[in-house]
C-alpha cells in the first residue's frame, strides 16, 4: 500500500516555538497525528509520503513567503504566500503538485494507492479530491470534529464583513468537498450521517492515545478534583464551576487546566472561592503529572449540546490512562464500552451531579482506585497508536 498523507505534523523545533501560542484544540489535533505517523512510517507494509500543512500567522506577524525543505525524500511542507486568500489559493495549487509529482514516482499497477488527510481542510481536500478523479486514486479523510461546529452562529457575527460576505459559499464548498472522499476515519459514529451521506467505507476510532512524554507511575494523590483541556463555557466549564460551588467540603480543590473564554471567570472565582485553582495552560506532561495527583477527573458536558454527538472529548484518554477515577455526563459521542470503566452521571443538574461526584469521593479508596486501574488497562490495550493505526491499516487494505 502506498499512502501520501497530508496533516500538520512539523518539525519538533518549529512546534516547540508555537506550542505556547496554540490552543489546546491545535495540541490535541497534533499529538493524535504524531502518533498515528510515526506508526505509519514504521509500518514496513506501508509505502508512506508525508505532506505537511503549516499553518501560522498571516504577514506581517510572520514571514511573507514560507518556504522550507526537509532533508527525507518523504517528508515535505506544502509552499505559500503568506497573505490573506493568498495563502489557500498556494496550499490548493502547490497539493495539486505533490499529488502530480508522488503519483508520477508510484507507478506501480498492483499497489493500492491513498491520498489520506488527517483532517477535512478545504484547500487541501479540494486539490485531493480533484487530483484523485484524474488520475483514478482512491482518497481517506480523518473528521476528528465537524466544520458545522467549528462555523457557529455565534463566531459567523464575530467574523469581519468580508469573511461573512464569503462564509455561506464556503461552507457550501465544505460540504461539497467532505461528502467526496472515497473511505472515512470518524471520531465517532454519529458524524458518518453528516459527512458521509452516501454511506461510503468508514472506521470509527474515538482517537488515539499517544503514550509520547507520560509518566505512568503512581504518584502521590491530593484531595481534589480536575478538568484539563479547553476551557470553553460549550464544554461545561461553567457547570464545573456551579457544581463545585454547591460542595461543603472546605478541604477539597477544584483544579481547571488549559485555555478558553472561561479563563477570566475561573479567576474570578478562584478570588472568591480558595479552593479553585486555576493552574494556566502547562505542558502535557505537567498536566498528566496533575491528572495523576487528583482524586477524580470530571468531564461535565451538557448531553443535550447537538455537538456532543459528533465529537469524543479528547482528554478522555488521558484521563482514563492515568488511573485517576473519572466522572463524565453520558454523551452519545462516547460509545457505550467505555462506561464500564468510567463513572457515568445521566441527569445534567447541579444537585445531582454534586450529590453523586461526592458519594464517588466517599467512596473506599480501593473501589476508586480499582476503576481507575481499569480505565487504565483498557486504553493501553485498546486504543493505543498501534493498535489503532492496525485497524487503519486494514480498513484501507479492504
Amino acid at each position: 500500500m502506498e499512502i501520501l498523507y497530508f496533516g500538520k505534523i512539523c518539525d519538533e523545533d518549529i512546534y516547540k516555538k508555537k506550542k505556547s501560542k496554540q490552543q489546546p484544540y491545535f495540541i490535541a489535533q497534533y499529538m493524535y497525528e504524531k502518533a498515528l505517523y510515526e506508526e505509519l512510517i514504521n509500518d514496513e507494509s506501508i509505502e508512506i509520503d508525508v505532506v505537511s500543512i503549516f499553518q501560522t500567522d498571516y504577514f506581517p506577524k510572520d514571514k511573507l513567503y514560507f518556504s522550507k525543505k526537509k532533508s527525507t525524500l518523504n517528508f515535505k511542507y506544502l509552499s505559500f504566500v503568506n497573505l490573506p486568500f493568498f495563502r489557500e489559493v498556494s496550499y490548493f495549487f502547490t497539493a495539486c503538485i505533490q499529488i502530480y509529482k508522488w503519483n508520477r514516482l508510484n507507478r506501480s499497477p498492483s499497489t493500492i494507492k491513498y491520498l489520506y488527510s488527517s483532517s477535512h481542510f478545504p484547500p487541501v481536500s479540494a486539490a485531493i479530491i480533484i487530483m484523485s478523479k484524474i488520475l483514478s486514486i482512491k482518497t481517506v479523510v480523518t473528521f476528528t470534529d465537524l466544520p458545522l461546529f467549528t462555523y457557529s452562529k455565534e463566531r459567523i457575527k464575530k467574523m469581519k464583513i468580508y469573511k461573512r460576505l464569503v462564509i455561506k459559499p464556503y461552507l457550501k464548498l465544505i460540504k461539497f468537498l467532505q461528502e467526496n472522499y472515497d473511505n472515512y476515519i470518524l471520531f465517532s459514529s454519529a458524524m458518518n450521517k453528516v459527512v458521509n451521506p452516501k454511506n461510503k467505507p468508514s472506521l470509527i476510532i474515538e482517537g488515539i492515545y499517544n503514550a509520547f512524554g507520560l509518566d505512568l507511575r503512581n504518584t502521590t494523590k491530593r484531595h481534589a478534583i480536575a478538568h484539563a483541556g479547553t476551557l470553553n463555557k460549550e464544554v461545561g466549564i461553567q457547570k464545573i464551576l456551579d457544581v463545585f460551588s454547591l460542595v461543603d467540603d472546605k478541604s477539597l480543590e477544584l483544579w481547571l487546566i488549559g485555555k478558553g473564554d472561561m479563563v477570566d471567570d475561573i479567576i474570578s472565582q478562584s478570588k472568591a472561592d480558595d479552593r479553585i485553582k486555576y493552574l494556566g495552560f502547562l505542558s502535557r506532561e505537567d498536566v498528566f503529572t496533575k491528572l495523576k495527583e487528583a482524586k477524580l477527573l470530571v468531564n461535565l458536558r451538557n448531553p443535550d449540546d447537538e455537538y456532543t454527538k459528533y465529537s469524543f472529548p479528547s482528554k478522555m484518554f488521558e484521563y482514563m490512562v492515568s488511573g485517576t477515577a473519572v466522572l463524565s455526563t453520558r454523551l452519545e459521542g462516547i460509545p457505550e464500552e467505555y462506561y464500564d470503566y468510567i463513572y457515568a452521571i445521566d441527569e445534567y443538574d447541579d444537585n445531582q451531579i454534586c450529590s453523586h461526584m461526592m458519594n464517588i469521593l466517599n467512596e473506599k479508596e480501593m473501589n476508586m482506585n480499582k476503576r481507575g486501574k481499569n480505565a487504565q488497562e483498557f486504553i493501553l490495550q485498546k486504543k493505543t497508536s498501534k493498535i489503532q493505526e492496525r485497524r487503519i491499516r486494514e480498513f484501507l487494505s479492504k
